[in-house]
Parts: structure tokens; sequence; C-alpha cells
């Protein structure tokens, strides 16, 4: 990289600004992140023959089985339509399989057959693999505030939209 480059590119990504402007390149900081992890996600779950929502399906339902196609959909900020072509996709490929409701049968659950659990267990290590990579910098203590700070930002969208 040429000299001054990385000083610009630090800059633009939300180092070094105003007091004032803080906030603001902070959540820019947060978009660019963004952006590279689903670039990164796309890549990953691309190797194991998936595409990124149908991982993060698999990845949501390992630590959320039996949730609804709506609960699933909010989770993963999708609206019911892609939902249900995503589960329609994934149980066709027998990574996942709908349950009706006990208390209800108009409702459906979801869950990980065995072949969608296998699939997370080859992907899970490289995905913490990558987050202890990103997150070297920060002590244990700096990425619980860090969680913290974006848990708070996440509820302030919540408030807004109450």
């Amino acid at each position: 990289m040429e000299a001054g480059r990385k000083t610009k590119l630090r800059i633009l990504s939300g180092h070094d600004v105003p007091a004032e402007l803080r906030g603001h390149a902070a959540l820019r900081t947060i978009i660019r992140i963004f952006g590279r992890l689903t670039a990164q996600g796309t890549r990953a779950a691309g190797r194991h023959g998936l595409s990124l929502p149908h991982l993060e399906v698999l990845v949501c339902l390992d630590s959320a089985e039996g949730v609804s196609q709506q609960d699933l959909a909010e989770r993963l900020l999708l609206t019911k339509g892609n939902i249900c072509v995503i589960v329609q996709k994934m149980e066709a490929a027998g990574l996942i399989e709908r349950r009706s409701d006990p208390d209800d049968q108009r409702f459906h659950r979801l869950y990980l057959t065995p072949a969608g659990r296998e699939k997370l267990r080859a992907i899970v290590p490289e995905r913490i693999a990558q987050t202890s990579r990103l997150l070297r910098g920060l002590s244990p203590a700096e990425q619980r505030t860090l969680h913290e700070l974006l848990c708070r930002v996440d509820d302030a969208f919540d408030e807004e939209d109450g």
C-alpha cells in the first residue's frame, strides 16, 4: 500500500474524527464492518454449498429450535415471503424440518435435521476462528463492552419503532 493510503482509509472508516461526528462515524464503521462480514460470510457459506441466509437459518435454529417461521423471519430481518422460500428450499435439501405445533395445528415449528446439524458442525469452527481473528485486538472485557453498547444502539431502534 502506498504511503498515505492507509491513513486515508482509516479516516474514511471512522478514525480521528471530530468529537461531534464520532457517533455518525461509529455508525458508518458498523455499516462498513457489516458489509465486510456479509462478504466473508457469503464466501464461507458458499464453500459449504449454502447461501448466507441458509447458513443464518442453521445458526439461528441451533440456538432456538422450535421457532415459528414468523419468529425466524423477525430474528433474521427477513420478510415472511423470503423466509417461506428459504424454509422450503432447506427442507427440500434435508437440512431442516417443519413440525406442526402441538397446541395449534395451523402453525409449524422449525427444527434442524441430522444433516443440518452435521452441516453446521462443519461450519461453526470456521466461524469461531474468523470471529477470534476479527476481535483479537479487543480484550474479553472490551468485547463484552462492545456487545453491550451495540445492544443499546439496537434497543434505541426498538424505542423509535415503539
